[in-house]
């Protein structure tokens, strides 16, 4: 019975092991880029599944007369964690986040639960098609580093993104940052 445990054990390593290390930092975004973030507040999910895709418009922290649309897929929805304040937007699969507007879109930053590791994509087209966008370090602080709370940055450049899940695991999100430029 050890002898099966030993062997089966093994390949879980190997797969961790060869877990790909995050990029390093990307420069800092352009001064003239606004920000937009998406958290539980500004998703307007529920503690329920959704059931349809939902539009949110979100107001730049540089000048709340401009504002960015993010469309949610289905199913996500917000959880609190347990003997915590925290809330996270919990992103099943099939789910995603993509872009609504037609802005240029230099980085996305996810605040992740990352003691999971990371069950999401993030691509530079709306539909997800094309190679998952690499991530990299930031020099962002997590909303929750004490629960285990990680910030990785996409560098998108593009009019188009899409964050999604097609997995089983359920990535958690504290919030996801956009970064983008009017033209």
């Amino acid at each position: 019975m050890k002898k099966i445990f030993v062997l089966s054990i093994i390949p879980m390593l190997m797969v961790v092991g060869c877990a790909k290390e995050p990029g390093k930092e990307l420069p800092p975004p352009s001064p003239e880029s606004y920000t937009v973030v998406l958290d539980p507040t500004s998703s307007t999910l529920t503690g329920e599944d959704s059931n349809s895709e939902i539009t949110v418009s979100l107001k730049a922290k540089e000048d709340e007369s401009i504002t960015y649309d993010v469309k949610i897929g289905y199913p996500c929805y917000l959880k609190t964690v347990q003997g915590t304040n925290y809330q996270e937007i919990i992103m099943k699969n099939g789910g995603y986040f993509k872009s609504a507007s037609s802005y240029k879109v230099s980085r996305i930053l996810c605040d992740i639960y990352g003691g999971k590791g990371i069950n999401y994509t993030v691509h530079n087209t709306a539909d997800g098609s094309g190679t998952a966008l690499e991530y990299h370090e930031s020099s962002v602080t997590p909303t929750y580093p004490e629960d285990d709370g990680f910030v990785y940055e996409y560098e998108v450049e593009a009019n188009e993104w899409s964050v999604r899940n097609n997995s089983m695991n359920k990535p958690a999100f504290y919030s996801v940052t956009i970064v983008f430029e009017v033209e």
